[in-house]
C-alpha cells in the first residue's frame, strides 16, 4: 500500500466504473509537471490496472477497487489494489507474465512478441497478457505484484522519470 499518495480513488469493482478514474489521473499528473505524453501513458497504465483488477479480481462487491497515484521527483508508481479473485494457478500464471516481461532488454520486443503470441493463439481463455505488455511499452513502467495475508492483491506499474527533466 502507497503511503501518502497524491491521488487515492477508490471505485466500485465493475467495468462502468473503469473509466471514471482517467481524468482525476491525467490531472494529478498535469499538476506534478508531467508532459501531455506522460501523463496520457500513465493514466493508461492506470486503466489498464484496473481492467485486470475487474477481470481478475474477486467482484463480488465486497471491497472497491482501490487506484493510488503517487508522484516523486523520481518515480511515478500506480498501484490499484483488489481482493483476490483468481485461484493459485491463476496467480502463478501472473506472476509469470510479469517475470517473461522482465526478461526483455526492451520493452519493445516484448510487446512485439507479446503481439506474436496472442495473435497466433485462439483468445479462448481472455487472458492475453496484452495489458501487461502495453504497460511495460507504452507506459515505460516496471510492474510488479503482492498479495497480502488478508487476501487483497496490490499490481503496481512504477515508471522512473527522466534525469534532468526540464
Amino acid at each position: 500500500m502507497l503511503s501518502s499518495p497524491d491521488l487515492d480513488l477508490q471505485l466500485p469493482a465493475r467495468w462502468e466504473a473503469i473509466s471514471s478514474a482517467w481524468e482525476p489521473c491525467q490531472a494529478a499528473l498535469r499538476r506534478a509537471g508531467l508532459s501531455e505524453e506522460e501523463g496520457y501513458a500513465l493514466a493508461m497504465a492506470g486503466q489498464e490496472l484496473l481492467e485486470n483488477a475487474v477481470k481478475y479480481g474477486d467482484v463480488s462487491g465486497r471491497r472497491p477497487l482501490r487506484l493510488a497515484l503517487q508522484i516523486r521527483d523520481d518515480e511515478v508508481t500506480i498501484e490499484v489494489e483488489c481482493g483476490v479473485g483468481a485461484d493459485a494457478a491463476h496467480l502463478q500464471q501472473f506472476d509469470r507474465t510479469i517475470q517473461w516481461l522482465r526478461g526483455f532488454q526492451d520493452p519493445f520486443e516484448a510487446y512485439v512478441e507479446r503481439l506474436k503470441q496472442v495473435s497466433a493463439e485462439s483468445y479462448r481463455t481472455g487472458q492475453s497478457g496484452l495489458g501487461l505488455a502495453r504497460i511495460v511499452y507504452e507506459a515505460r513502467c516496471l510492474v510488479d505484484f503482492y498479495v497480502d495475508e488478508a487476501g487483497v492483491m496490490a499490481v503496481s506499474a512504477v515508471y522512473l522519470r527522466p534525469v534532468g527533466r526540464a
